[in-house]
């Protein structure tokens, strides 16, 4: 292989291989590509295909319709360099090459390189196409169940999810990551091949938290049918768990995939392996714990449709392995996308299921979250007295050490979670004063920035009751920077939904400067 890097054609071909598996086309791979290699399209293709140059120059011969080609390799080598150096492949030979690549010769051309051709070469350029020889589909990626091979319950089955297709972008980025950050080949290859499967570029900060033996495992786990044991288990619950901290980095656009990916990778495990009883159940609290926090990202960006589904299907398999705190933690998921919706009916029902499964559950953390959102509901519902003793018992359980009882998808829950709920409670019962001592408390201690957002927009609420005008845009024009920096589309769509109580002030000067700095965020008013 004179005249190239044998290691820069080998990690093409292994990464064309695995691009082509999730259904990219070669078109597609080549123009992935260019983004970390600077030569020729010509070059770019035959990587794209993993061929070496002397089969790329067999083919080329092979296809001579006259029998008279004898393309060396030296020869192609030429061709690839031009127009830095070596030599211009005339009309014809383009055109030869298309069908090799089974491309438009076009393609294959750069602009400069194709406007030094004649009027006539360049039009048998333009018309040379032989793409209709492909019949790219894009895989799913999911393998078939084997015959009379069951190793999920049928509900499980049902909600089995196709594994996502990272798009081209976010291959783009991946490649661009690996490429600046990765110096040795195989751990590039490696990182390439895991962040494929788990949703792009945004599954590399994920993956980053992983010993080199936890990548091989994890690789061994996607690559082939083997036995899963309980080393592989042990890493999809560490994955899982780190999973739920990138959405306080990140935002829930960027983490989305990678769940997805994950919650795939689990399925699919659970779908193809005979796994002991014990395994199998630590799998399936895992698809359900993967399937909340993806429906929590669906809620986040607005998908309410997206997100009852996944938290109906984690629901299926929290009820599969008979786990009350998980029950009714995604009972209390969904009776507080109701809520938010307006839904207080739906939400009541969902609440109420929650509430004796709560009763069963040894986790007082899981209890106390469960009294909060009774807290915010009947209080929506004007039931303020019902709201008050929900918040006494939140706060109490709040309080309580935690212990291996409380689960790991909880950490976020503390005291301070109950105060800054509070001041929401307070506001739906009318009380702004109450509301506003509850949000001054909770934000004067740290918080995750949505958290920190949502609190801002509910000390706003409280101050227009009072008509405090100028102190309520304040507020809200800090809950609105907040969304630059997040994809939290519910945040977003609560500092409409504040601004909205300033509609009877539109012509006050505080309200028409905050109307402006909102366009300027991209955060339209509601129409009135």
């Amino acid at each position: 292989m004179s005249g190239e890097g044998i290691h820069t054609l080998l990690e093409c071909r292994r990464r064309g291989e695995a691009l082509r598996a999730m259904g990219y086309t070669f078109d597609e791979i080549a123009d992935l590509f260019s983004v970390c290699h600077d030569v020729s399209p010509l070059r770019l293709y035959r990587y794209a295909y993993g061929l070496t140059a002397a089969e790329a120059a067999a083919r080329y011969n092979d296809l001579d319709p006259a029998g008279t080609a004898a393309l060396r390799e030296s020869r192609l080598y030429e061709f690839e360099h031009w127009p830095q150096r070596g030599m211009r492949p005339t009309a014809r030979t383009i055109a030869l090459f298309a069908q090799v690549y089974r491309t438009t010769a076009r393609r294959l051309v750069g602009d400069r390189v194709y406007a030094s051709y004649s009027v006539r070469d360049r039009d048998l350029i333009d018309r040379t196409d032989h793409r209709s020889s492909l019949t790219p589909q894009r895989s799913s990626a999911v393998p078939a169940a084997a015959p009379g091979h069951v190793t999920m319950g049928q509900e499980v089955e049902a909600a089995r999810p196709a594994a996502p297709v990272p798009g081209f972008k976010d291959c783009a980025a991946l490649l661009r990551t690996l490429t600046a950050e990765e110096a040795d080949v195989k751990r590039r290859d490696l990182l390439f091949e895991l962040a494929l499967a788990l949703g792009g570029a945004p599954a590399l900060v994920l993956l980053r938290h992983l010993s080199p033996p936890e990548k091989d495992r994890l690789a061994t786990a996607i690559r082939s049918s083997t036995r899963v044991d309980a080393a592989t288990v042990e890493l999809i619950e560490k994955l899982t768990a780190r999973c739920r901290r990138l959405d306080d980095e990140f935002g829930p656009a960027k983490v989305l995939p990678v769940v997805d990916g994950q919650r795939a990778l689990v399925a699919d495990l659970l779908h193809r392996e005979s796994l002991l009883p014990a395994l199998r159940d630590r799998l399936i609290r895992a698809y359900a714990e993967l399937s909340q926090l993806s429906g929590w990202l669906h809620h986040d960006l607005l998908d309410h449709s997206g997100a009852r589904q996944r938290y109906q299907e984690g629901l299926t398999a929290a009820h599969q392995i008979r786990d009350p705190t998980l029950i009714a933690y995604l009972h209390t998921c969904l009776a507080n996308i109701s809520r938010f919706q307006g839904h207080v009916g739906v939400a009541l029902d969902h609440i109420y299921a929650a509430q004796g499964w709560a009763r069963k559950s040894p986790s007082a953390s899981l209890r106390s979250v469960h009294f909060l959102a009774l807290a915010r509901i009947v209080a929506l519902n004007g039931s303020a007295d019902d709201s008050e003793r929900a918040l006494a018992q939140s706060s109490h359980l709040a309080e309580q050490p935690r212990t291996e009882a409380d689960p790991n998808y909880l950490y976020w829950w503390t005291p301070q979670g109950v105060e800054r709920h509070t001041a929401s409670c307070m506001l739906a019962c009318g009380r702004p004063d109450e509301a506003i001592d509850s949000a001054e408390r909770a934000l004067a201690r740290s918080m995750r920035k949505p958290a920190r957002g949502v609190t801002l927009l509910q000390y706003a609420g409280a101050l227009v009751l009072k008509r405090e005008i100028p102190a309520a845009t304040e507020k809200i024009r800090e809950a609105a920077r907040i969304t630059v920096g997040h994809s939290s589309g519910r945040l977003a769509d609560t500092v409409r939904q504040t601004r909205a109580r300033l509609q009877p002030w539109a012509t006050n000067k505080h309200v028409r400067t905050l109307d402006e700095e909102l366009a300027s965020l991209r955060i339209p008013l509601i129409d009135r």
